[in-house]
C-alpha cells in the first residue's frame, strides 16, 4: 500500500528503494479508509503543510515567507506530536519485541527534540503574553505558525494597505493577501471556489473599502468561539453569515435567529387588522 499504484507493486522495488510511493494526501486517505487509523482533519492539514515545506526545501530551497524558521519549527512540532502518537498507538503494538525495542530507542531521541521545540514555542508565547493581552480583540490564529499571535496592525498612513503581522513568527502581509491566506489555510476553503456546504468563498468583496479582504468565519483571541465577518482592510466586524433553516440561503443572523427575515416573516402567524 505504500506504492503509488498498488496493482503494479513489486517486492524488488520495495527492497531496493526504487519504488514510486504514494503522496502525503493519498497516504492519509489510505490510512483512514483502509487501515482504519484515526487521523483528524487538523492533523491531515498539518502533514500536508509540512510536506510542502519539505518539497520546497528539497527542490529549490526555502526562501521569502517560506523560509521563516519559527513558523517551520511550530509546524514541525505539530506534525511530530501526531507522528509520535501514531507510532505509539498504531505501529509499535504490531511490531515484534526486538523491533519495538529498537524503535523505542529512536523515539526517545525524537521526543527529546520535540520537547525542545515545544519548549521554545511555549517560552516565546509566554514572553508575548503581556504584549498580546491588550490586543486580543484584533489577534487571530496565524496561518503560517498556527499560534494565536497574528495582529491586525493599525494603518500607518491614510489610504495605505493595512498589514497584519504575527508577533510569534514575524509573518507580515497586506489586507488582501492575509485575507486569502486565512480563508484557505485556517478555514480550509478553496480560493475562487464556493464551498457547497456553507456557500462561502475564501474571501469576499468588502462593500465599505471595495477590496477583496472580507472573510466570513474569522475568530479572534478575545472570543474564539464566535465566528465573525471581518474585513482585514477597514476592520469592520459583523456576525458571520449563517445558513437559513427555512430556505437554505445564507443570511446575517441577529439575536440567535436560525432563519432569514423572509422565512421568519412567512412563518409568523398573521395578525388581525
Amino acid at each position: 500500500m505504500v506504492f503509488s499504484d498498488p496493482a503494479k507493486a513489486k517486492r524488488a522495488e520495495l527492497e531496493n528503494g526504487s519504488l514510486l510511493s504514494c503522496g502525503p494526501d493519498e497516504t492519509v486517505q489510505r490510512l483512514r479508509d483502509i487501515a482504519g487509523v484515526q487521523i483528524t482533519e487538523k492533523d491531515r492539514k498539518a502533514l500536508s503543510r509540512l510536506a510542502k515545506d519539505r518539497n520546497a526545501l528539497q527542490h529549490y530551497g526555502l526562501f521569502g515567507q517560506s523560509a521563516n524558521a519559527r513558523a517551520v519549527e511550530s509546524r514541525a512540532a505539530e506534525v511530530l506530536d501526531f507522528l509520535i502518537r501514531f507510532v505509539d498507538e498504531d505501529l509499535l503494538p504490531a511490531l515484534p519485541p526486538e523491533e519495538a525495542e529498537a524503535a523505542q530507542s529512536d523515539l526517545e531521541r525524537i521526543r527529546g527534540g520535540l520537547a525542545e521545540i515545544e519548549g521554545f514555542v511555549k517560552q516565546r508565547m509566554q514572553r508575548l503574553r503581556a504584549e498580546l493581552e491588550t490586543l486580543r480583540d484584533r489577534t487571530l490564529q496565524c496561518p503560517d505558525c498556527r499560534q494565536w499571535a497574528l495582529v491586525v496592525e493599525p494603518t500607518q498612513a491614510q489610504g495605505a494597505a493595512r498589514a497584519s503581522r504575527c508577533r510569534f513568527c514575524g509573518m507580515s502581509r497586506d489586507a488582501e493577501d492575509i485575507a486569502l491566506i486565512y480563508g484557505v489555510e485556517i478555514l480550509g476553503r478553496d480560493p475562487g471556489m464556493v464551498d457547497m456546504l456553507t456557500l462561502l468563498t475564501a474571501t469576499d468583496h468588502c462593500p465599505h473599502c471595495e477590496l477583496e479582504s472580507l472573510v466570513e468565519g474569522v475568530r479572534f483571541a478575545a472570543d474564539p468561539d464566535t465566528p465573525m465577518a471581518f474585513c482585514f482592510q477597514c476592520t469592520r466586524l459583523q456576525p458571520a453569515l449563517a445558513v437559513c433553516m427555512g430556505c437554505g440561503h445564507t443570511f446575517r443572523p441577529a439575536d440567535g435567529a436560525t432563519s432569514c427575515e423572509n422565512c421568519t416573516t412567512a412563518s409568523s402567524p398573521h395578525q388581525a387588522p
